[in-house]
């Protein structure tokens, strides 16, 4: 997964949790607003120290990701098959992912400017879309779209993220199945081999 991409899911990962009864667009302006500027401040830092870099993440990403839940995903039909110790080292195994791919996204981050757009209610309650604009050095601009469900306890967590056209969820999952079926159906290997990617063009 190139940087850029990496970047633009750091940056709007963190707004998947929100306050029960917020209004979705303004939380995640909040929230963006919130880790650019942590950012900004850690920057003459970051560079070679990943240490910090985890430390970020791990204060203003992983906290707000259903780890379960995305990987129960992207195993897909295996998950039914998996055994309790196997979906547990595969959500291991896929946060593991999820932070070096974030790791690779902070160090990219140069500024970039982010336009939370109008947020337009759902007919379903407890489910909800937020598209965000994301503008490169070289000023092209990346959408990004999350679409989310409330849990039990009010918050606003992720089903799904849509990067420049790119289903992420759909993605990983298609690319699980087809290290199941390079492994010859061994879930152990498939998940010991997990590395996730997104292919793209971004800078």
């Amino acid at each position: 997964m190139k940087k850029f991409f990496a970047l633009l899911l750091m940056l709007v990962l963190p707004a998947l949790a929100m306050a029960d009864g917020a209004d979705p667009q303004s939380v995640v302006q909040t929230a963006i607003t919130k880790l650019t500027a942590r950012l900004q401040a850690e920057k003459p830092n970051l560079k070679g120290n990943n240490q910090l870099l985890y430390t970020i993440i791990n204060e203003n990403i992983t906290p707000y990701v259903d780890i379960d839940g995305i990987s129960r995903g992207v195993m897909g039909q295996y998950y039914r098959q998996a055994s309790a110790a196997q979906k547990a080292t595969f959500a291991a195994t896929f946060k593991d992912s999820l932070i070096r791919t974030y790791a690779n996204g902070l160090a990219a981050y140069n500024n970039q400017k982010i336009v939370v757009l109008p947020f337009k209610a759902s007919d379903k309650p407890n489910f909800a879309q937020v598209d965000v604009n994301v503008t490169g050095d070289s000023g092209t601009v990346y959408p990004v779209t999350f679409q989310m469900k409330k849990n039990a306890q009010g918050q606003w967590m992720a089903e799904n993220l849509i990067v420049n056209g790119i289903n992420l969820g759909l993605t990983f999952r298609n690319q699980f199945g087809s290290a199941v079926n390079d492994n010859n159906n061994n879930l152990d290997k498939a998940i010991a081999g997990w590395a996730p990617t997104v292919k793209g063009d971004g800078k």
